[in-house]
């Protein structure tokens, strides 16, 4: 595996750990909005990332028709980096990646 995919995942590791952190801290939510999570990671890839499986729509327990929808922040992080990791990798991490994705 490319050191540059190694150095990915260390950082997203860190990054998502300090972030459950101030979570489970009380610091940051834990949800945010359906119009949050649109407007932060694109209306098309969250409905894409929910139809997959990767994300879980949370809606509001009151009985209404119009409840509110929420989605679980690090789920959606961990989403987004799933799908994303490969474009910003350089030429020759990309197709060291695709070798040995293709074994």
């Amino acid at each position: 595996m490319p050191e540059e995919v190694l150095y990915k995942l260390i950082d997203y590791a860190r990054g998502i750990g300090q972030r459950e952190e101030r979570i489970n801290s009380f610091k940051e939510p834990q949800f945010i909005s359906q119009n949050k999570a649109h407007k932060k990671y694109g209306k098309g890839d969250v409905s894409k990332w929910v139809k997959a499986g990767l994300v879980k729509r949370y809606k509001d327990a009151d009985g209404k028709l119009h409840s509110r929808v929420r989605y679980d922040i690090l789920e959606l992080e961990s989403a987004a980096f799933k799908c994303n990791y490969m474009k910003e990798l350089s030429p020759l991490a990309k197709a060291e990646m695709k070798e040995i994705i293709s074994k």
